[in-house]
C-alpha cells in the first residue's frame, strides 16, 4: 500500500479530533443537537487550521444515520462512504481550477437533485476566494435561497476578496492560529502512536515553525522522522536554522557587545548551511523570549535567558526585535539576505545615546525624515491655514509719467497699492517633525497591514495638519490615487492605523490640487493697455 503523508493519515473524522477551534465546535454542534442547521457557512482563517476538515466532519455529522448526539459514528453507510472519498452527497470543489461561470452553473444546476443516502448533499467549495466575479454573480441568488436539502460550505483563508453579498448570505466562522502549547501535545500522541524517537525541544521548534497550522506542523514531523530521530538538530537541519546552542552563543555575544566574535559566530552558523530567513526568525524568537524573561515571564525556554536578559535589559531587547523585524522585512527585498543579516547583528550592538543626549538624536532624526520627504516632493506642514505670502512695502509716491508714453494722460490717478499684510508666522519645526513622525509612520503601517492603500498614500504632494484634521493633498496628474483615497475602505483603513499612532486624529481629508492657467489677453486688450500684468 502506497504511504500517505502524517497529515492526511491524522485528519480529523469526528469533531473532537479538530484541536484549537472550540469557539467554532461549540456553535457548529449545538446547531446539530437543536436542529437548526444554516444554509450556507464561510469557514475563513490562516492555512492548515482545520477549515476543510472540519467542513467535512460537519458534512458527516448531518447526514449520519446513527448519530448520537452531535458527532458521527463512523459506522454507518453515509460515514464509510464519507471516510473513503466516495460519499455522492458530499461534493468537494476546488474553486482555484473551477472558478468560471460554467462550473457554477453546474453546481446550480444539480442543487435540485435529492440527496442519495443521507439527508442533505453539502457542497464543500474550498479556495472560495478564487472564483470569478460572474462566477460569485451565478452562484449568488442559489446561495440565498437554496432548496432545503442543500448547505453550501465555503473556505477561504483570504474572506476579504469575497464580495460583501455572498459573504453577507453565509455564517461566519473565523479560524484562529493553533496555539504552539496545543500543537506541541498533538505533535507528541502522534510521534507516539508512530512510534518515532523524539526529544521534547524538537516538537516544540517544530510547533514555533508552523506559524499555527496543524498541517504545516505534520508535514514537517513528517519529513524530519524521514530522515532519522526527531531531534533539534535534525529538525533545524530540516528547516534550514541553525541549532539552538549555536544560536544561544550567538545572542551571548552580542548581549556583551563583542561584535568581532558575534560576526564570527554569525559566519559559522551561515557556513554550516543555515538559511539567513530562517535565522534571522531564530534570532529574533531568542530576544523575544529575552524580553519575557526581563519582564519575569516566560514564553517556553526563557529561563535559561534569564542571565542574558538581566546582562541586556529589557529597553535593549526591545529594540533589538524592532531592528530585527525591520531587517527581516528588508530581507525580502535584498538579494544579498547575509549582508542584510550581518547589519542587523551590527545595528543592535550599537549602543543607544545617553539620556543627556536623547532629544538631540531624535531631533536629528525627525529632521532627517523631512528632509527626505521634501527630496521626495512631499511637503510637511503642521498650521492651521496656508501662510499667505507678505506683501511688499507700499510705495507712497506716485508714478512718473513715461516720456516715451505721449498718449497718457497726465492727470491720471496714481495706483494705491493695498495695505501690506504681516507676514505669516512660520511652522515651528517642531510641529512640522511631529507630522513627519506621524506621517511615515502612517505609512509604514499601511505598508504592512495595506500595502495597496500605501501605494496611494505615498504618491501624496503635500500632509497638512489642521487641528484634528489630517489634509493629505495630491496633484492633479495623482488624481487617480486621491480618488481611490476618497473611497470609505481606504479611509476606514487608515484612520484604523491612525487610532493607535495619533488619536488626537479624528478625520482624513483628500485634496487634489488643480494648477493655476492663465488664460489668454485678447488682441484689443494688449494694444489698449499693453502686456505687462501689475499686481495691485
Amino acid at each position: 500500500m502506497a504511504y500517505q503523508a502524517l497529515y492526511r493519515t491524522w485528519r480529523p473524522n469526528q469533531f473532537g479530533g479538530v484541536v484549537g477551534q472550540d469557539h467554532i465546535i461549540r456553535v457548529l454542534t449545538g446547531q446539530i443537537t437543536g436542529g437548526k442547521i444554516a444554509h450556507a457557512y464561510l469557514f475563513s482563517g490562516p492555512r492548515g487550521t482545520g477549515k476543510t476538515s472540519l467542513a467535512k466532519v460537519f458534512a458527516a455529522a448531518v447526514n449520519c444515520t446513527k448519530r448520537q448526539g452531535s458527532e458521527p459514528c463512523g459506522e454507518c453507510g453515509t460515514c464509510l462512504a464519507n471516510a473513503s472519498g466516495s460519499a455522492v452527497d458530499i461534493l468537494e470543489i476546488d474553486a482555484a481550477s473551477n472558478n468560471g461561470v460554467d462550473s457554477v452553473r453546474d453546481i446550480r444546476d444539480r442543487v435540485t437533485l435529492l440527496p442519495a443516502m443521507g439527508s442533505y448533499k453539502v457542497y464543500i467549495i474550498d479556495e472560495a476566494h478564487m472564483l470569478s466575479k460572474g462566477a460569485f454573480n451565478a452562484l449568488l441568488k442559489t446561495l440565498e435561497e437554496p432548496p432545503p436539502h442543500v448547505i453550501f460550505i465555503l473556505a477561504t483563508t483570504e474572506a476579504f476578496r469575497l464580495p460583501a453579498t455572498i459573504r453577507s448570505r453565509c455564517q461566519r466562522f473565523d479560524f484562529k492560529r493553533i496555539p504552539v502549547d496545543t500543537i506541541t501535545a498533538l505533535l507528541k500522541t502522534v510521534a507516539d502512536a508512530e512510534q518515532y524517537t523524539y526529544d521534547s525541544e524538537a516538537l516544540t521548534m517544530i510547533a514555533r515553525a508552523a506559524e499555527g497550522g496543524m498541517r504545516d506542523a505534520l508535514s514537517i514531523l513528517d519529513q524530519c522522522a524521514a530522515s532519522g530521530d526527531v531531534t533539534a538538530q535534525n529538525v533545524s537541519g530540516t528547516l534550514g536554522g541553525s541549532d539552538m546552542h549555536a544560536l544561544y552563543t550567538l545572542a551571548a555575544y552580542i548581549t556583551a557587545y563583542d561584535e568581532k566574535a558575534a560576526l564570527e559566530q554569525l559566519r559559522d552558523i551561515l557556513d554550516a548551511g543555515a538559511d539567513t530567513r530562517t535565522l534571522i526568525k531564530d534570532l529574533a524568537d531568542v530576544f523575544r523570549r529575552m524580553m519575557w524573561a526581563a519582564a519575569g515571564a516566560d514564553l517556553g525556554g526563557s529561563g535559561e535567558l534569564a542571565p542574558l536578559a538581566k546582562q541586556f535589559g529589557k529597553n535593549a531587547c526591545i529594540r533589538a526585535l524592532d531592528i530585527l523585524i525591520d531587517k527581516e522585512y528588508e530581507m525580502r527585498q535584498n538579494l544579498r539576505a547575509d549582508i542584510v543579516l550581518e547589519t542587523a547583528v551590527m545595528a543592535v550592538m550599537c549602543p543607544e545615546d545617553d539620556a543627556s543626549s536623547g532629544d538631540r538624536h531624535r531631533l536629528e532624526k525627525l529632521e532627517g525624515r523631512l528632509q527626505r520627504l521634501e527630496t521626495e516632493g512631499i511637503r510637511v506642514q503642521a498650521a492651521k491655514a496656508e501662510p499667505e505670502p507678505a506683501q511688499p512695502a507700499p510705495n507712497t509716491e506716485a508714478s512718473p509719467i513715461p516720456e516715451n508714453k505721449p498718449e497718457q494722460k497726465a492727470e491720471a490717478a496714481p495706483k494705491t497699492p493695498a495695505a501690506p499684510k504681516a507676514p505669516a508666522a512660520q511652522t515651528p519645526p517642531e510641529d512640522a517633525a511631529a507630522i513627519t513622525e506621524v506621517w511615515e509612520k502612517l505609512l509604514a503601517a499601511l505598508k504592512t497591514h495595506a500595502y495597496f492603500v500605501f501605494t496611494h498614500a505615498v504618491k501624496a504632494k503635500e500632509v497638512l495638519r489642521v487641528g484634528s484634521l489630517l489634509e493629505i493633498k495630491y496633484d492633479e496628474a495623482d488624481s487617480v490615487s486621491a480618488d481611490y483615497m476618497h473611497e470609505d475602505d481606504a479611509q476606514k483603513k487608515m484612520m484604523g492605523q491612525l487610532n493607535s499612532i495619533a488619536p488626537d486624529i479624528l478625520s482624513v481629508s483628500i485634496v487634489t490640487e488643480h494648477p493655476l492657467q492663465e488664460e489668454p489677453i485678447d488682441d484689443n486688450i494688449k494694444k489698449l493697455f499693453g502686456t505687462e500684468i501689475e499686481q495691485v
